[in-house]
């Protein structure tokens, strides 16, 4: 479990995209480290402009992959000073609570801005009631971001797009980005694995030779819209398939060729939104500097 460069480019989109704006709280499912070298978690801090580091707060972290620390650092370089996870080990302060049962305590429901699964709950054997407190924790306009393995994971479950498109449809949350996350095998100069993000689409996965592939992963972050209890999903009456993306909106990319969004076909670029861009952009490096 922890932020890999994966999780970490991901949430770095999501805070330059504004999405993180109003986001000052988070609630993580297991006490999540970074799994990503300091030179190259230096590296993606300043693509997204971001100055306010500082490398002693990453204690552990400077010792990779012997070491690590947790994401709590990372969030308050984002401007999100609450944290909290849970966890039954009690790492880095975590609340002991056993996943699998209901949660229990009123005082934390719709609570947190940003609630997020990062490889815990499938270890929970009741990975249901665990998506369930993840619900109840989330306050309404609040994010829940998840990233799992839809194979050669390492807990009890294996997670399929329709998983998350039909707890989305159940739960009327929005969704805001969907990928798949390849991890080569291939590490960085600096020691970390190599992670991208690509398209939910079947063929593309079924195109990459899987000899240099090390692992795959499926992300989903999704926006509650109410504070309605959390509803199981049923999978007659299919009405995923008209959300169900197999594009994702930005992605944030590390060297050439610099840019973001990558259309799944030429026809699908439109000039007010090539201009739009372009704006965002210029309007992105003058602030920067």
């Amino acid at each position: 479990m922890g932020l890999g460069m994966g999780a970490i480019k991901m949430t770095l989109e999501l805070y330059q995209k504004g999405i993180l704006k109003d986001t000052h709280s988070v609630m993580e499912m297991g006490s999540q480290g970074l799994h990503i070298s300091i030179p190259d978690l230096e590296e993606l801090l300043q693509m997204a402009g971001l100055s306010n580091y500082r490398k002693k707060d990453f204690g552990n972290l400077k010792r990779w992959p012997e070491g690590s620390c947790s994401s709590k650092v990372f969030y308050e370089i984002l401007g999100i000073k609450e944290y909290a996870c849970i966890d039954l080990c009690g790492g880095y302060g975590a609340i002991d609570w056993d996943l699998n049962r209901p949660w229990e305590d009123k005082s934390y429901e719709n609570k947190y801005d940003l609630v997020t699964d990062h490889g815990t709950n499938e270890h929970v054997f009741n990975t249901a009631e665990a998506y369930r407190t993840m619900h109840r924790l989330c306050k309404p306009g609040g994010l829940l971001v998840i990233l799992q393995a839809p194979c050669r994971g390492n807990g009890y479950f294996a997670f399929e797009p329709l998983f998350f498109t039909k707890m989305s449809e159940a739960n009327d949350y929005k969704i805001l980005f969907s990928s798949y996350l390849v991890t080569p095998a291939v590490l960085t100069p600096h020691g970390s694995a190599h992670q991208y993000h690509v398209p939910v689409s079947g063929e593309l996965i079924d195109a990459l030779d899987w000899s240099k592939v090390s692992h795959l992963g499926i992300a989903y972050v999704m926006q509650k819209q109410s504070k309605a209890d959390f509803r199981y999903p049923k999978q007659e009456n299919d009405l995923s398939k008209s959300q169900q993306r197999v594009d994702y909106l930005l992605q944030f990319l590390q060297g050439p060729p610099e840019h973001s969004y990558v259309p799944l076909a030429p026809e699908s670029v439109r000039g007010k939104h090539f201009i739009a861009e372009c704006r965002r952009r210029i309007y992105s490096r003058i602030k920067s500097r």
